[in-house]
């Protein structure tokens, strides 16, 4: 008997919460969003401001304090923030009480591409990024002739720059003319590097003769990469 006493009070007891659950819920839904909080994961470029994704969702008829949490659909809001040429991936929920909390990362770009007619990034996936009109990144420029090479080869050689500690600090430009490469340097020196070809051999000659190869620390106005095995030097 005391068994089946202790079963029905936990089949009421359970029975209770579900129906607070469910009017919580149903009253949760009546109520208006409130975006409480924006995370956006960033390096230290700074393409996306709290300010800059409320200004895009009002821009595309979006003010989530004036929808009521039956009628919004986060999977859209997602949708929407992932076409923004600056974010890359988006996660919007809420919790029961209709706060709303948006998480965004920011598309990280490597290499700014400057030719005569456009400009624009190569992000870290290699996909282009259009400049903004908020923020200027500074980072590896590629100018001149950059419709002479292959943009996949492009993002390759800049992806190889700015992984190797050495080559980012000292290569701050390059210039393309009928597809062969000029690099410029920090301290000045030109690398005429060639085409965009044997591209580790060439960095590691670079990088061979900065160590050990100049040892009367001479100033030349250009290292040539262009022949195999060997680095031509050429006096200013």
């Amino acid at each position: 008997m005391k068994g089946i006493f202790n079963f029905i009070r936990f089949f009421v007891a359970i029975l209770v919460i579900g129906v607070m659950i469910y009017f919580a819920g149903r009253n949760n839904r009546e109520n208006y969003c409130n975006l409480t909080n924006i995370t956006i994961e960033m390096d230290e470029n700074v393409f996306i401001t709290n300010d800059v994704i409320i200004q895009y969702l009002k821009k595309n008829k979006l003010y989530l304090d004036s929808i009521k949490m039956n009628d919004v659909s986060f999977k859209n809001i997602e949708f929407l923030l992932v076409n923004h040429p600056s974010i890359k991936s988006a996660n919007v929920y809420s919790d029961m009480q209709g706060e709303v909390y948006i998480s965004v990362k920011q598309r990280k770009p490597i290499v700014r591409i400057q030719n005569e007619k456009e400009g624009y990034y190569l992000d870290e996936d290699g996909l282009r990024m259009p400049l903004s009109n908020e923020y200027t990144a500074r980072m590896l420029l590629v100018t001149g002739d950059v419709n002479s090479v292959n943009e996949n080869d492009l993002y390759y050689l800049s992806d190889f720059i700015i992984n190797d500690k050495f080559l980012k600090k000292q290569i701050v430009q390059i210039d393309v003319s009928y597809s062969e490469l000029l690099m410029i340097t920090q301290i000045g020196e030109q690398v005429e590097f060639g085409q965009i070809k044997e591209v580790g051999e060439k960095f590691e000659k670079l990088k061979l003769y900065y160590e050990k190869g100049n040892s009367k620390n001479q100033e030349y106005k250009a290292l040539n990469l262009k022949y195999k095995n060997q680095i031509v030097c050429i006096k200013k």
